[in-house]
């Protein structure tokens, strides 16, 4: 399968699972973030493990930025593009996660204002 479907797969799934698990579910944020890592380290190998880690900082987001699942599938597809775009941004300096989980986020609410 190509590397960059995997990519859009783990987004995706992540965000989704996240968010559901904090808003649906009612567990906090860091607790469905959480979940969503340690899930991810079992199934995934590493570098998609760290993918999916990241996105799910997106399904953190409150229910302001992520209000229904279209924002959500929105958001998972805008942070699987940032991280396409920039693979080698931050590489071995850190903050690449938090930074691309941010401006995704902004992204997404920016789009979905637009369009909501």
């Amino acid at each position: 399968m190509n590397k960059k479907i995997l990519v859009f797969i783990c987004s995706i799934v992540s965000v989704y699972l996240t968010w559901l698990i904090n808003h649906v579910f009612g567990f906090s944020p860091i607790l469905a973030n959480g979940i969503v890592g340690v899930l991810a380290i079992l199934v995934l190998e590493k570098k998609y493990a760290g993918i999916a880690y990241t996105s799910s900082f997106v399904g953190m987001s409150s229910m302001a930025v992520l209000p229904d699942i279209y924002s959500v599938l929105i958001s998972g597809v805008i942070v699987a593009t940032v991280i396409c775009i920039t693979p080698t941004v931050y590489r071995g300096i850190g903050g690449k996660g938090g930074t691309t989980a941010a401006i995704s986020s902004v992204a997404t609410k920016v789009f979905y204002s637009l369009i909501g």
